[in-house]
């Protein structure tokens, strides 16, 4: 027995090291059938047993050479292991579309991501030695999300969510204040590892698994903990930049803001806001604050993003999202993040008569804000002079007056 846990646990170390230096589909291929041969190698014959075993003790140590071989040895019993693993494994693990769904509750638009990489993070996060216990699972899967960052942002709230919905999900209550929770986005799980080793901590071991659903789990975890979270990573994230001025001048020059002949970025005010859903109604509606507040808030750039398309897919990601006012939401959407846009350097090239299904076509996640504004928009000529943002306003509004016929009461 002592022989079996060296070579598992010899070869779930090597293939962790592995995976998150090199994502070829071979070793994310061994590392599947690694870990599913882990999670049930109780299950499997001893005559399969040995053969893995003897295997195991030939690859090692594991190297592109004996890589080959492993495959081999593990994929001839691929399906006799994976249901053993079937039948052994008590743990509940997140799926890529509960991760995605984390990390939209947090950034309040589609998640950007790198597909490969967040498989891969995944399978990096389930790669454990046999016997580990919740929080030793919750903290390698937190560590594979914040290593290899699949997300363009909020890699590390996503990461914290996911670890802690996988707490819940197997079973294991805690109690966090949101101030706690935000303070784990740079230590980790430590503080939650401490607190096990309590005369009085619960049982590690899930002996019931939540009822609730994954998505059930990390909505409620948002609801608690998402906007200290927010704070806490942009702070996190201003931290790690450098000071423009510490920039040598090549490198400044290289990233000075360009978004098109502006040489400084412009924003809709909230003021704005309610008067371009004004001037679409015909009237003065009422509003949540905070929402429109908010809202208004997702203009502004992300670790000083000079991604002027970006930053209005997040704007108009964002609003959507929020909605604040009574009517008009979707025309005040439309003319918000085209104004944004034009007042920013950029010339919008989309026709009158497709502007709702546009705009349509991403309420309803048929297209990714981002894309969808990338293909109608070209950058302005050079020497252009600035024009009041409720002129650029007003110029739209009669532009797409036809769209806005078709998307009121939104």
């Amino acid at each position: 027995m002592e022989a079996i846990d060296t070579a598992l646990q010899g070869l779930v170390h090597a293939l962790r090291e592995k995976l998150i230096e090199n994502g070829a589909s071979e070793w994310l291929q061994l590392a599947f059938l690694a870990r599913a041969a882990s999670a049930g190698w109780e299950r499997l014959s001893p005559s399969l047993r040995e053969e893995l075993l003897n295997a195991l003790q030939a690859a090692t140590p594991l190297t592109e050479g004996s890589l080959p071989m492993l495959l081999e040895s593990f994929g001839t019993h691929q399906k006799a292991i994976q249901r053993a693993a079937a039948q052994a494994d008590p743990w509940r693990y997140p799926t890529t579309r509960d991760l995605l769904l984390a990390n939209e509750r947090m950034s309040l638009a589609p998640p950007l991501y790198d597909t490969q990489r967040l498989e891969r993070a995944l399978l990096l996060g389930m790669l454990t030695a046999p016997d580990a216990d919740a929080l030793q699972r919750a903290g390698a899967l937190f560590d594979a999300l914040v290593t290899l960052q699949p997300f363009k942002e909020y890699h590390r709230s996503t990461a914290l969510l996911s670890a802690l919905a996988f707490l819940q999900a197997n079973g294991i209550e805690f109690e966090l204040t949101p101030e706690e929770a935000a303070a784990m986005l740079q230590t980790g799980l430590v503080s939650l590892q401490n607190r096990s080793r309590a005369s009085d901590a619960p049982s590690l071991i899930p002996a019931h698994r939540s009822p609730l659903a994954y998505p059930d789990i990390v909505e409620a975890l948002v609801a608690r903990y998402r906007d200290a979270l927010s704070r806490a990573e942009h702070a996190i994230n201003e931290g790690q930049l450098v000071k423009w001025d510490a920039l040598p001048a090549p490198a400044r020059a290289e990233l000075q803001p360009a978004p098109g002949p502006a040489s400084r970025w412009r924003y809709l005010t909230v003021q704005d806001l309610i008067w371009i859903n004004t001037q679409i109604t015909g009237a003065p509606q009422p509003y949540n604050y905070d929402r429109l507040e908010e809202a208004t808030y997702y203009q502004y750039s992300y670790r000083q993003s000079m991604d002027v398309p970006l930053q209005a897919a997040r704007f108009l990601w964002g609003y959507l999202t929020y909605r604040p006012f009574a009517k008009g939401n979707l025309g005040t959407a439309l003319i918000g993040v085209l104004t944004f846009l034009e007042i920013n350097g950029y010339e919008v090239h989309l026709p009158a008569e497709q502007a709702a299904e546009w705009l349509l076509s991403i309420v309803q996640r048929r297209k990714h804000p981002l894309s969808a504004i990338r293909q109608i928009i070209t950058l302005s000529p050079s020497g252009r002079q600035p024009v009041p943002v409720r002129e650029v306003a007003h110029h739209l509004m009669e532009r797409y007056e036809t769209a806005l016929h078709r998307i009121s009461g939104s």
